[in-house]
């Protein structure tokens, strides 16, 4: 697949960058799409949940009034006294002067509690009543009212809220009142007072931010204690709200709902908002999202492809003058096109071509054969001459010729240059192993021996087992000599010079320490910025520097300092990994 990629045209692979952009575009446009209609349903979701939130609370704000009205009602000392009036006095003038005052009272609580949607309010003492005078509008059927007075007798004292006559007759608060007066706590009648439930929840729905659509549904236990008229009072309604939010049909209509909690009453509090039209409403822009989607794809497509022909068919053309010259057709083609005028990249590479093919034309007429033939002689007598078997051949018999006359010395050190020099000219290697490094400054030091005699000291203390680890070629030598330069030449007594290796955290260190030589204070980096000029010779500091640097990156390094009165230049080579495992199993390395 790789290799079919890499042969297509020029063409095809501008057009198949092209092809999956357009691609992406519109996998992007059709994701857009998707997260802004969810970010959509969000929204809504978050509209209804707070609407209904603030409705929920408001409707327990409203019945919580309610509830202190009553308590502050059957706490009141007028009511209290009036009603333990007509429960024990017998004397049609104080019944009577009591249910004056209690008929006071009950409107008086009536009318500043009332725009808490409150229908009417009821006393009840045996067969004696009190209402308030809107009570007179009003047909409560004598069973349900029974039923009232007895739940309110049973709940002793609670607030109860009875929801089962809600559809036809409201909302109904009831209470058994007890008498306060010495403690006596016995009962001396019941309140029950109505709530208008459509009035209320109408309330609601006109201060919401919502469409006149919505509709909401108040229920307790699978029961209906109000739903909006568009809205059948079907019980199995209920068992599709499983959710705080969601869809369900209804009537072959589709519905958003959001479901809350009345706080205190445990009663669900549900709005519902007809989802057909946001349906339809996504699915057209869906729709006409994906044809404008198509259609510009199919005209990025056609003007990319006009666009990719004007360019690769000067690209042809090079080629076609390429393959020209490459034939050996060296005249060029004639091309209706002048390519002169043109500035931009297709045109400076075919002016330049036709430069060039001039050029090669001219240098191929005139100095071919010329340059050809003194360049193959030149190079050749440069071959024959740094020849290293020649150089070889020459140490040789060098060698031969001394040991002939009986110049051990002269033998020895023919021998170690030509070691010298067969180490140092191996081209196979940029790295070597640190037994090979180590043999070419022995070869040196033989020869530096012959030179200095019994004032240069020379030692090596490298364990065996390091001998065959990678080391940067050429870097051990180079500080010997700069050792012997500085730490001999420049000093009238005897040079000690050791080598010593060793590893320590996966990194090979290798130091040639020398005496009677000190380095300067950041000698490599007064070198670098020519802050002191270096008279030594042969390969210098920072050439090894940078090259450790190059071969390992900032792991290898060079550093140079004194220590006890020795100059010590140490070199930091990384290990790598199969060194690492080689060592662990010979047990070399601490791993």
């Amino acid at each position: 697949m790789k290799s079919f990629l890499r042969n297509l045209s020029l063409k095809k692979k501008i057009q198949s960058i092209v092809f999956l952009s357009i691609l992406l575009l519109a996998f992007t446009s059709y994701l857009s799409l998707r997260i802004s209609s969810q970010a959509h349903q969000k929204v809504l979701h978050q509209t209804v949940a707070t609407t209904l939130s603030f409705s929920a609370q408001e409707l327990n704000n409203r019945l919580e009034n309610i509830r202190t009205m009553a308590d502050m009602l059957l706490a009141d000392n007028s009511m209290q006294k009036s009603l333990g009036v007509y429960k024990d006095s017998s004397q049609t003038q104080d019944r009577t002067i009591a249910y004056k005052t209690l008929y006071t009272t009950l409107n008086e609580y009536y009318f500043n509690f009332r725009k808490n949607n409150i229908n009417y309010m009821s006393l009840y003492q045996g067969n004696i009543s009190v209402h308030t005078h809107i009570m007179t509008k009003e047909k409560l059927p004598s069973e349900i009212k029974n039923d009232l007075i007895k739940r309110a007798e049973e709940g002793k004292g609670k607030t109860l809220w009875v929801t089962d006559y809600s559809q036809e007759y409201g909302l109904f608060m009831v209470k058994n009142i007890r008498r306060s007066q010495f403690l006596k706590l016995d009962s001396i009648g019941n309140l029950i007072v109505n709530i208008d439930i459509n009035q209320l929840m109408n309330s609601f729905t006109s201060s919401s931010r919502l469409n006149e659509k919505a509709v909401y549904i108040l229920y307790q236990n699978g029961h209906f204690i109000y739903n909006s008229s568009a809205l059948p009072s079907d019980q199995a309604l209920l068992q599709g709200f499983d959710s705080r939010y969601g869809r369900v049909n209804l009537e072959s209509n589709n519905y958003f709902y959001v479901k809350r909690s009345v706080p205190d009453l445990g009663w669900d509090f549900v709005c519902m908002i007809p989802y057909n039209d946001i349906v339809e409403s996504l699915q057209v822009s869906f729709y006409l999202c994906i044809v404008i989607t198509i259609g510009a794809m199919a005209l990025a497509m056609a003007l990319s492809s006009a666009l990719i022909d004007s360019i690769t068919r000067h690209f042809n053309i090079l080629l076609l003058k390429m393959n020209n010259l490459a034939d050996g057709q060296n005249q060029q083609l004639t091309i209706r096109y002048d390519y002169k005028e043109r500035f931009d990249e297709v045109g400076i590479l075919h002016t330049r071509f036709d430069q060039m093919v001039l050029a090669v034309n001219e240098l191929i007429r005139t100095n071919y054969l010329n340059e050809i033939l003194k360049k193959e002689a030149q190079l050749k007598a440069l071959e024959n001459q740094m020849n290293p078997h020649f150089l070889y051949n020459t140490l040789e018999s060098i060698n031969w010729r001394a040991k002939a006359l009986g110049a051990r010395d002269i033998s020895s050190m023919a021998e170690a240059l030509g070691t010298l020099l067969r180490i140092t000219l191996d081209q196979k290697s940029k790295q070597v192993t640190l037994r090979r490094e180590l043999e070419m400054v022995q070869c040196y030091m033989t020869i530096q021996k012959y030179r200095y005699e019994d004032r240069l000291e020379y030692q090596v203390m490298v364990p065996p087992e390091l001998l065959d680890l990678s080391v940067l070629k050429l870097t051990l030598q180079p500080l010997v000599e700069n050792a012997i330069r500085y730490g001999l030449e420049e000093n009238t007594e005897g040079c000690q010079i050791r080598i010593i290796a060793a590893i320590t955290d996966g990194v090979l260190s290798v130091s040639v320490m020398n005496n009677g030589s000190q380095f300067e204070d950041n000698l490599l980096e007064k070198l670098r910025y020519h802050q002191i000029t270096p008279h030594g010779f042969g390969i210098g500091l920072l050439n090894i520097q940078e090259r450790m640097k190059l071969t390992y990156g900032s792991a290898g390094s060079l550093s140079l300092y004194n220590e006890k009165e020795q100059a010590v230049a140490k070199l930091s080579f990384p290990l790598s990994s199969d060194q690492e495992e080689d060592g662990c199993q010979k047990g070399e390395i601490s791993c």
